[in-house]
């Protein structure tokens, strides 16, 4: 189980420091892996600070070129040097304010990996799409163009636009189409495993019922993953329904 926790634009060195503090003494599980994707300027803070605690870190972007005049762009080597693991690629935040193409993701993506970091792409339809019954080809048509021609090993974040922030989600049928939809799509294209997170509104209320969902890998965490409180709460909600199911199937 994968938990990415996306803190965006926001929290500063007291509060990243207080949040990892209260780290320190918390027993984690083996099997759910947390990544946290901090703003670019505290990579390097949080990964002094973590230390020997079983946590990844992550970019929240990289340009596709190696080097070069891109004022204010962050280059995959640049992450990886400062020790991430992770990068996020083609938040629908991204593609809304700086009009990041599928194109320019999958160039990200092939950078990245070039650069032995583990992509996290991106895909979502917004409302009108999802009213209209084109969810399903929009997600399809971002998936083949972002997909980069070889990988290891790569991650697919499905975040429905009209839920991020909101509060809503959809329903657990639409997710479990989503997510069968979605693996159909890799299946075709490569025998690669690939992990499906689900992102929109998570919280501690919908975890379980979100990870009850047949091909959903994890979650990533937007506004829910800023305070400790709420992510612990999250977090030992998977861990409880992952004990859940371990127990059923003994």
């Amino acid at each position: 189980m994968f938990i990415a926790a996306n803190w965006k634009m926001n929290l500063d060195k007291k509060s990243i420091n207080f949040f990892i503090e209260h780290l320190r003494d918390y027993k984690f599980s083996d099997d759910v892996n947390v990544c946290i994707f901090p703003p670019t300027i505290y990579i390097n803070f949080l990964n002094e600070l973590i230390n020997n605690l079983p946590i990844s870190i992550g970019g929240q972007n990289c340009h596709n070129q190696s080097f070069g005049a891109y004022t204010g762009e962050v280059s995959a080597a640049s992450l990886k040097e400062f020790g991430c693991e992770y990068v996020i690629l083609g938040h629908s935040e991204r593609r809304i304010y700086n009009k990041e193409t599928n194109q320019h993701i999958q160039k990200c993506a092939e950078l990245a990996i070039k650069t032995n970091l583990k992509p996290i792409i991106c895909v979502g339809e917004n409302l009108s799409e999802r009213e209209n019954g084109k969810a399903i080809n929009f997600i399809e048509k971002q998936i083949i163009e972002c997909l980069p021609e070889k990988f290891e090993e790569i991650i697919i974040a499905y975040e429905p636009i009209w839920s991020i922030g909101t509060g809503k989600i959809p329903h657990k049928t639409e997710i479990k189409e989503m997510h069968k939809n979605i693996t159909e799509i890799v299946n075709s294209k490569t025998k690669k495993k690939v992990k499906i997170l689900y992102g929109g509104s998570v919280n501690e209320n919908n975890i379980e019922e979100i990870l009850s969902v047949n091909n959903v890998g994890g979650v990533l965490v937007g506004g829910a993953s800023l305070k400790i409180k709420d992510f612990l709460a999250i977090y030992s909600s998977a861990v409880k329904y992952l004990d859940k199911i371990h127990n059923i199937k003994d």
